[in-house]
């Protein structure tokens, strides 16, 4: 059954997108930027923006923002 409407689909990252407080593989990169092409994703985790952007890179291909305290 598709979903009804725009689907956002969040990820944690230590322990799910990463190895805690380690960068992502480049297996789970492709996985990710294939993933894109059909709906938005996010990630979510207590790690400030700067470790956030440590571990998922920086190179523009995902779209990064940080929202601490939420």
């Amino acid at each position: 059954m598709a979903a009804p409407g725009p689907v956002l689909c969040l990820f944690d990252i230590d322990g799910t997108l990463t190895a805690p407080r380690q960068k992502i593989t480049k297996e789970m990169d492709a996985f990710l930027q294939k993933l894109r092409q059909k709906l938005k994703i996010g990630v979510v985790g207590g790690s400030d923006f700067e470790k956030v952007r440590e571990q998922l890179g920086d190179d523009g291909a995902l779209s990064l923002s940080s929202e601490m305290g939420c």
